[in-house]
């Protein structure tokens, strides 16, 4: 799906505009890895954001990801930390549907990801994959949107085709600025949004420098079927909230699960 960090604007970029999270988001999961404890999953790790935030607090973490650009950018930042660091972490390249690492976790993480499994049978493997990693008392922890029927809508029609403002983001070093837009087109059939963004650079004076465009696809679920299929695959819903304050779900929310696996798994 990603290109190289050297030719892909979404891997080029990403550190200093989609990886900006609020922190309630990273908190979240790092207290719940507080609580689950170590060793650590990091599924679609992306360039390390949080595995290198979970390793300096002195956890011993694998981490997977299918996009070479991104482990790149991962591996040069490991560079930079002490040893003892980066001999508690094991890097993977795999798609999050099809690993198998011989070993168990206590917490296994999923944070923005888990919707790039892009049929059923690949979150069905996904999952069963999870249950093969996960220790009887450890935990599963991701999230996924909660589409609306105005928002697929808007993406199965015209006006989902045409680019629109996403934000503006400062570059690091740099007096430049880069402006992403994006368009989104919907397969109700299969349950499948593509995300095609464009990526413009302006110097400080707002003259345009280069644009550059590059996509993902999606697969969303319903919380219902998404239940369902994690009961299917042999886990059990402990939370389910809509925030990372732990809200309750809404038609604006988010799916935030925490999940185990069921006794008889």
């Amino acid at each position: 799906m990603y290109g190289l960090e050297n030719e892909d604007p979404i891997v080029k970029y990403y550190d200093e505009t989609l990886a900006i999270s609020g922190k309630s988001e990273i908190n979240w999961y790092l207290e719940k890895v507080k609580t689950y404890g170590g060793p650590v999953l990091d599924l679609a790790c992306g360039t390390g954001r949080i595995t290198l935030l979970l390793l300096r607090q002195g956890y011993e973490v694998a981490s997977i990801d299918n996009s070479e650009g991104m482990l790149n950018i991962f591996k040069k930042k490991l560079e930079k930390e002490l040893h003892e660091l980066r001999k508690r972490v094991f890097i993977e390249k795999n798609k999050i549907s099809d690993f198998h690492l011989n070993r168990k976790f206590r917490t296994i993480i999923c944070c923005d990801s888990f919707f790039h499994n892009l049929t059923v049978k690949e979150e069905i493997n996904c999952l069963n994959c999870v249950a093969e990693h996960l220790r009887p008392e450890g935990r599963f922890l991701f999230n996924i949107p909660n589409p609306t029927l105005e928002f697929l809508s808007r993406c199965a029609s015209p006006e989902g085709k045409v680019f629109r403002k996403r934000k503006s983001y400062p570059l690091k070093n740099s007096t430049d600025t880069v402006l992403i837009e994006e368009s989104q087109e919907a397969d109700l059939l299969e349950q499948t949004i593509l995300t095609k963004l464009r990526y413009t650079r302006f110097n400080k004076d707002g003259a345009k420098i280069e644009t550059e465009e590059s996509w993902w696809k999606t697969r969303y679920l319903f919380q219902y079927e998404a239940i369902h299929l994690l009961y299917r695959c042999g886990f059990e819903v402990e939370s389910l909230a809509g925030n990372y304050n732990n809200g309750p779900v809404t038609t604006n929310s988010q799916l935030i699960f925490q999940v185990k696996l069921a006794i008889n798994k």
